[in-house]
């Protein structure tokens, strides 16, 4: 593993995107959307180096001993496989996205983190970044209306597929739910949610 040379190409990728990140102030994701990904892709997020090493461990409890597929990646391993675009699912790939994150967090000030993510990230179907995701979604990424913001969050993990079935549909609502379920906690407020959505999606 060419680790230097890996860390070299990442990072050029990183002041590229930075360079167009911090042109489009307007553009940038909104408080909410990086809070609501922040609470739900990585909760730990102001306390790891990178890598959260207590999600990691269960993530691979479950996927190895209960059987049931799971990820621990945090905010900046995300960052660094949607640049690097290695999705291979290897225990060699997960290592170097790691030392990568490792790396990252330390390169990039962490609060940046959030909104460089939402910026490149996929969304589904003609949605490769926030740009697109928002045209596509009719979402004003300067807005402060949470109930979109809850709804481009929840692509990040279930991508909108071009031609988008009901139960599809039902499935990013229900993460969606999840989502403003979290934040309204974490506001000391309460938010209503269908029974399905007590868990998370």
């Amino acid at each position: 593993m060419n680790f230097n040379g890996d860390w070299k190409k990442l990072k050029k990728e990183i002041d590229l995107v930075r360079s167009e990140y911090y042109s489009h102030p307007v553009g940038q994701p909104n408080r909410q959307m990086c809070t609501l990904l922040i609470l739900g892709e990585d909760h730990r997020f102001r306390f790891h180096p990178g890598f959260d090493p207590i999600a990691l461990g269960r993530a691979a409890w479950r996927t190895f001993v209960c059987g049931r597929r799971e990820g621990g990646s945090t905010i900046a391993m995300q960052l660094v496989r949607v640049l690097t675009k290695r999705y291979d699912a290897t225990i060699m790939r997960k290592t170097r996205e790691i030392a990568l994150a490792f790396r990252v967090t330390r390169y990039v000030p962490r609060e940046d983190l959030p909104g460089l993510y939402l910026w490149v990230a996929y969304y589904g179907w003609r949605m490769n970044n926030l740009r697109q995701a928002c045209n596509l979604l009719e979402i004003n990424p300067s807005s402060t209306d949470l109930y979109s913001a809850a709804h481009l969050v929840a692509r990040l993990k279930y991508p909108e597929p071009r031609q988008a079935s009901a139960e599809r549909l039902t499935i990013i609502e229900q993460r969606s739910a999840y989502l403003l379920a979290r934040y309204y906690r974490s506001e000391g407020k309460r938010y209503l949610t269908p029974e399905v959505c007590n868990e998370a999606v």
